[in-house]
């Protein structure tokens, strides 16, 4: 996919895909650089076996391992492309540059709209206590207090 929209462009303000086959399971998230260029930014993550993750419509993955391949990957300019449209300090870390801080940065409606429905998911599948620990960012009261990219399960869930 990614390859395909280094070749051919991309118009979206931005997804978020699963990708998954019985061996793995990913999150894909995918900016297109607008009038900026062509292509997209992206960052892909591995979700560890064992553990469950959920998007909708706000980007979710924040810092990511930069030489994890098996794990991770992402645009060889996701960071670059950041500080050339003065998004990201030139000087900060790598290490320290958020995809979803950058460039899709929560707000109210995004927390409210969109990861309220992530939390709905996580809080009747995750561990006691997701829903309340929450429940301030899901109301979108506190967007500091952002819930992680994926969480194991109390119980094993299946289709």
């Amino acid at each position: 996919m990614t390859s395909l929209v280094e070749k051919y462009g991309y118009v979206s303000e931005g997804e978020s895909f699963t990708i998954a086959d019985t061996e793995e399971l990913w999150i894909l998230e995918l900016i297109g650089k607008g009038k900026f260029g062509k292509g997209a930014v992206w960052v892909a993550v591995r979700i560890p076996d064992g553990y469950v993750s959920g998007h909708a419509n706000q980007a979710r993955i924040r810092t990511f391992p930069l030489n994890d391949p098996k794990n991770c990957m992402y645009a060889h300019d996701v960071v670059e492309f950041a500080v050339k449209l003065g998004l990201y300090p030139p000087n900060a870390p790598h290490e320290d540059f958020s995809f979803s801080d950058t460039y899709d940065p929560v707000t109210f409606g995004g927390a409210r709209l969109s990861d309220a429905r992530v939390w709905s998911f996580f809080s009747k599948v995750g561990p006691a206590g997701f829903e309340q620990e929450y429940l301030d960012y899901a109301t979108g009261r506190n967007l500091s207090h952002r819930m992680p990219l994926y969480i194991k399960p109390r119980n094993p869930v299946t289709l």
